[in-house]
């Protein structure tokens, strides 16, 4: 039996200003619905289309009508004007201002829900914020919706699944200063996280592509790539970088299976949280700035070892391999040496006298030793720390595979450490604690080996872009040339990677002290822009860069709005229809 077959198409306007009209958009809705039969449309974000609370139904009628027409859905989003203001008033901030508002019109044309933006990523964001996260419930599944710099906020996406979301919907326009490289893990990830599909619809640049430079004035060009993601974050369609219109047909009822005794029915990539989510706690809470220590210093060396399986931590043997690799780690003059998941989890001599020997290796070259899948009573992997005079100081089990009530964080003589053991990865919500409590850099002892190494080195580099960290990851050796050792930067940037298979150590000094930069208000000096060459990218419109992203992204969460991620739920255990049967 057939699941539910959704025909979806995304669009990407140019942008320019004869293209940035709803008379165009419109059309380009009917050529895209006129090549084949849809249930659903999507469209970016268009503030130059407006309508009021009062009056939707009759601005937005060009729209009812082609989706009328067409007998699909169709998602729009532009400036919605409160109570009855007249068209072109009320967009400022306070009492009246205008919502940056996503419309969903059925099939024949009615209005089924909306939503209102409900995060603003900096304080120049001059629309009013709505205030609940919204699913919009269709004939072919549950929508879940979201605006602009909604997409930078990892909640909005994982509520709205836990609210039965099947697809998550991201309608975006232009921001200032385009900053795309860190788009491709985060939208991943949104999709992994929540084995939901992700549409997103943007704009396309007629000019060819450019990256940003801010110290010149260039904005950078439209990204374009309007896309349909599926369930674990691969693109399906694509609009590359042109206008246009991407078009997939996906399953939503498609499932994978996962083999091992106990494991919950449904899965994607080897892991899925079997536990309880009362760590989570802390994601649902008023969000209050922590107060770190004063670290006897703010630099640090990261040394990150890459083992073959065979030489890993056994509990029924000495791994003289391994602690060979921290001796010679010495020679490099580490802060922290970080070695993988390993398999020493039972209480004998052999472990006793191991965890003695790595404790006077860390004393030996005065720096902390990070292990994972260690764990003297026989229960599950945990990752522990031994402090420069080589005292183990700090446990955390692994969490995925049943929970525990509190996620901690440790503070080195140099900056907050979090911890997360291998499978934790696919769960952000994970580092999203670890980061609200002050971490300032994740460290994950793995012996990863799923889903594959362009998956993993994405996801921990939308945790770090998400979180503004630091990640640092140790694998066995692999012999999937992406499945790497790597540390990487609050930017998502690999700085340091091991090598193929090969035991080797790498290392990567760090920095607390920069923080992460945004960008926000008007910068005072403003290029002039041109017609021609260079010049012909430049805008006078450049924001002002400043740093402390972190403090400025965390107080614009809204906890209020995430109280189902705590939680259990039947979404949580993956449930899904097993069949539809598609309107005529």
């Amino acid at each position: 039996m057939s699941g539910r077959l959704v025909t979806i198409s995304t669009i990407c306007v140019l942008n320019t200003g004869e293209d940035k009209t709803s008379e165009s958009v419109v059309e380009m809705i009917r050529q895209t619905g006129a090549r084949q039969q849809h249930d659903l449309i999507v469209t970016p974000l268009m503030p130059f289309v407006s309508f009021g609370e009062k009056t939707i139904r009759a601005d937005l009628a060009a729209f009812a009508e082609v989706a009328r027409e067409l007998r699909t859905y169709v998602v729009v989003a532009g400036v919605e004007r409160p109570g009855a203001l007249p068209q072109g008033e009320g967009d400022g901030e306070g009492e009246g201002s205008a919502y940056l508002t996503s419309v969903v019109l059925g099939r024949s044309g009615e209005i089924v829900g909306k939503y209102r933006k409900t995060h603003g990523l900096a304080d120049d964001d001059t629309y009013a914020l709505g205030d609940e996260l919204t699913t919009v419930e269709t004939d072919f599944g549950r929508l879940g919706l979201s605006i602009g710099s909604d997409l930078y906020f990892p909640e909005i996406y994982w509520v709205e699944a836990m609210e039965g979301a099947d697809i998550l919907i991201c309608q975006h326009y232009p921001e200032r200063l385009r900053e795309h490289f860190q788009w491709p893990p985060m939208l991943l990830s949104r999709s992994l996280d929540t084995h939901c599909h992700l549409v997103t619809s943007t704009y396309a640049d007629p000019y060819c592509y450019i990256a940003n430079r801010y110290e010149s004035g260039m904005q950078g060009a439209v990204w374009g790539r309007s896309q349909i993601l599926n369930r674990v974050g691969t693109p399906i369609a694509d609009t590359g970088y042109e206008d246009g219109a991407a078009t997939a047909t996906v399953d939503l009822d498609r499932r994978k299976v996962d083999p091992y005794p106990g494991h919950e029915a449904e899965n994607i990539f080897f892991v899925n949280c079997m536990g309880d989510r009362k760590a989570f706690a802390p994601v649902a809470e008023p969000y209050v700035a922590p107060t770190l220590p004063a670290f006897e210093k703010r630099t640090a060396r990261i040394t990150v070892g890459t083992l073959w399986g065979q030489d890993q931590w056994q509990a029924e043997s000495i791994p003289e391999r391994m602690l060979d690799m921290l001796d010679t780690a010495a020679e490099q003059k580490p802060d922290v040496v970080l070695l993988s998941e390993m398999g020493a989890r039972e209480e004998t001599p052999y472990l006793r006298e191991t965890m003695k020997r790595v404790g006077e290796a860390a004393r030996r070259m005065n720096a902390y030793v990070l292990i994972g899948g260690l764990d003297d009573k026989g229960e599950r992997s945990q990752a522990w720390l031994w402090d420069r005079k080589g005292d183990l100081v700090f446990r955390e089990p692994i969490y995925w595979t049943k929970g525990f009530p509190e996620i901690q964080v440790f503070d080195a003589d140099f900056a907050r450490i979090g911890i997360h053991v291998c499978g934790d990865l696919y769960m952000g919500e994970i580092d999203r604690v670890l980061a609200l409590k002050g971490a300032e850099i994740i460290l994950d002892p793995s012996k990863m080996w799923g889903a594959d190494g362009h998956t993993n080195e994405m996801l921990l580099r939308a945790r770090a872009i998400d979180n503004g960290v630091w990640m640092a990851c140790a694998h066995w050796n692999s012999s999937d040339p992406g499945l790497r050792s790597v540390v990487i930067d609050p930017y998502g940037q690999v700085m340091g990677s091991s090598t193929f298979q090969s035991e080797c150590l790498f290392s990567v000094d760090v920095d607390f002290e920069a923080e992460k930069v945004y960008y926000e208000g008007r910068k005072e000096k403003q290029p002039t822009p041109g017609d021609v060459g260079i010049d012909a990218y430049l805008t006078g419109d450049i924001p002002e860069q400043k740093v402390g992203w972190r403090e400025m992204m965390f107080a614009r969460r809204r906890p209020e709005l995430y109280g189902i991620l705590p939680g259990h739920n039947e979404v949580t255990e993956r449930y899904r229809p097993q069949s539809w049967e598609k309107p005529r």
